[in-house]
Order: C-alpha cells, then sequence, then structure tokens
C-alpha cells in the first residue's frame, strides 16, 4: 500500500519505483480511504493527481505489476460523488481514462455528517451530510450487501465491469457497550462471509469469475487495540478470540479461487 496523504505521496516515488523492481508482479493499492478525513484525506483532484503519479512509477518500474485504486470508506452516493469526480479528474489531467488492475472498496457502515460520529464527508466535497446511519446499522447485513452492490454498479456504469473487486476492509469497529458482543460479531463474520461468496449478478459482477461480486476479501482486523471488538486474536494471551474461532471454522467452507 502507498499512503497518499496532503503531507505527500509516502513511500516517496523514488522508494517505490525501487520496491517495484525488486517484488515484480505485486499488487499496490495506492491509497487508504482517501475519501475519510482522519485517514488519506484528499480532495478527490489531488487524488487523482497522485493515483497518476503513482501508476506511471509503478507500471514503468515492473510492467507486470497490478495497481489498484484505494479503498473508500463505503459504497454509498456520498462515495461516488467523490469518486466520480476523481474519475472526471484523472481525465481531464491525463487525457485518458483513469487505469486500474483492481479497485478495492471497504465494508462499513458509518454515518456521513459534518462534525459527527463515522466518516464525516468527504474532503473536497461541498455538503453537510450523506446517509445519516444510526449506531445500530453498523452491523446491519442488508446495508452492508446493498453498499457493495452499489459499487459494483458503479462499477459497471463507468466501465469497470472487468476489473476485480476487491474488500479491503470490513468488520464491526463499535465497541462492545455499544451493543456488539462477540457473539453478534462472530455471527456477522459468518453470514457477510455467506454473502461475499455468493453474490452474483451478471449486469454488474466480474464476468471472469461467474459474474461473481467480490473476489477477495479481508477482515478487520487480526488484532487492533483501537478497534478490538473484531479482533480474530488475543496475542497477550496467545489464543483465539470468539470471532477468530468463528473465522478458522468458516474458512474451510470458503471457496478456493
Amino acid at each position: 500500500m502507498v499512503r497518499t496523504t496532503p503531507e505527500g505521496i509516502q513511500p516517496p516515488l523514488s522508494h517505490i519505483r525501487d520496491l517495484a523492481r525488486q517484488a515484480p508482479g505485486s499488487v499496490w493499492i495506492i491509497g487508504n480511504e482517501p475519501d475519510v478525513i482522519w485517514q488519506d484525506n484528499l480532495p478527490p483532484e489531488d487524488y487523482a493527481v497522485a493515483y497518476g503519479q503513482v501508476y506511471d512509477t509503478i507500471k514503468v518500474a515492473d510492467p507486470t505489476a497490478l495497481v489498484a485504486v484505494g479503498g473508500v470508506s463505503q459504497g454509498t452516493l456520498l462515495r461516488f460523488q467523490y469518486l466520480d469526480r476523481v474519475l472526471g479528474a484523472y481525465q481531464g489531467r491525463y487525457q485518458k481514462p483513469l487505469p486500474a488492475d483492481w479497485w478495492t472498496v471497504h465494508g462499513y457502515v458509518l454515518r456521513e455528517e459534518h462534525a459527527s460520529w463515522g466518516v464525516e464527508i468527504p474532503p473536497g466535497i461541498p455538503v453537510e451530510q450523506g446517509n445519516l446511519y444510526e449506531i445500530d446499522d453498523h452491523g446491519r447485513l442488508d446495508i452492508f450487501e446493498k453498499h457493495l452492490r452499489d459499487f459494483r454498479a458503479w462499477m459497471a456504469h463507468n466501465g469497470y465491469q472487468e476489473v476485480p473487486l476487491a474488500l479491503t476492509e470490513f468488520g464491526i469497529l463499535m465497541p462492545v457497550e455499544y451493543g456488539f458482543p462477540p457473539e453478534f460479531v462472530a455471527g456477522y463474520l459468518r453470514d457477510t462471509f455467506h454473502l461475499l461468496e455468493t453474490m452474483q449478478d451478471e449486469q454488474t459482477g466480474y464476468p471472469s469469475d461467474d459474474f461473481r461480486l467480490v473476489q477477495r476479501w479481508a477482515w478487520y482486523s487480526l488484532s487492533d487495540p483501537t478497534f478490538a471488538t473484531s479482533d480474530l486474536a488475543d496475542l497477550e494471551n496467545d489464543r483465539l478470540t470468539l470471532v477468530g474461532q468463528a473465522y478458522r471454522d468458516t474458512i474451510p467452507l470458503m471457496r478456493i479461487p
């Protein structure tokens, strides 16, 4: 992953060039939630420029590399507005559509409102609110599914149906005391994994994968002291959590691409 923040591209392009030569055929994700002010926090036009610079650097150093667009936090209309401006800015600057070997997205359900909890408003988007989700919505499977279906529909509409999609972050971020005990999170993991494996749509899915909507996914996370609700492991005590046990028991049932 390359970070694209207002402070610049990290690591520097010269380092990226060297790494690409040393590890040919790697997948590179350009940015992490550029739409979120607490993450990469880039206006869409700035992200388009940074993406173009990193993409060209990697492809010159390693033509076999695969480059992915950094995941926005969730598949909502406000995030599509951000991405529409990214595509428009890239087209305007480079006189060609934005190239991508992969698209990525994150699978959260979070409030979109200025000066509120959640994922705020994307930088550069002049509105005060988007989807006003409540905390109880955070673990709703129907909204999780809608976000992914809408994201795939947005990809197809913009000419990216033939590009695979990776869900590079999803899980439960809210703490137990907000109504998300381990039993609920373990069930959410099982339900989302089953959904991800079975979601298909001939109008929007990836043709090379039997029109499935999502080709790869990664639960968040193994262990994060800040967002511990979905942790798979208790590293201090060298054991799996209840959620980790659900992961262990569910993975053997999954299709291996």
